[in-house]
């Protein structure tokens, strides 16, 4: 019996994006008019999480949400910050 797959909805994806957004979807870091860290923020919270600071400490400083500081330590939001 064959297999019955699913078609993605690729309606929103990405490579998808209507001109209007301007390819804000692949922006990345601070670049992206969303983003609420900067490079330079990234960097320094990185290194003080390295030295022991708590990660909801660094969200309150840098004035974000804990889940998207734990994203930017993880390196699952501005891999191209080293």
């Amino acid at each position: 019996m064959p297999v019955r797959r699913r078609k993605r909805d690729t309606r929103f994806s990405a490579r998808r994006q209507p001109d209007r957004y301007a390819g804000a979807a692949n922006r990345k870091g601070s670049d992206n008019f969303a983003s609420k860290l900067t490079e330079k923020d990234v960097v320094k919270a990185r290194q003080m999480h390295k030295r022991g600071t708590p990660l909801h400490e660094l969200a309150d400083k840098f004035g974000v949400h804990a889940s998207t500081m734990s994203r930017a330590l993880r390196r699952l939001t501005f891999k191209h910050v080293r």
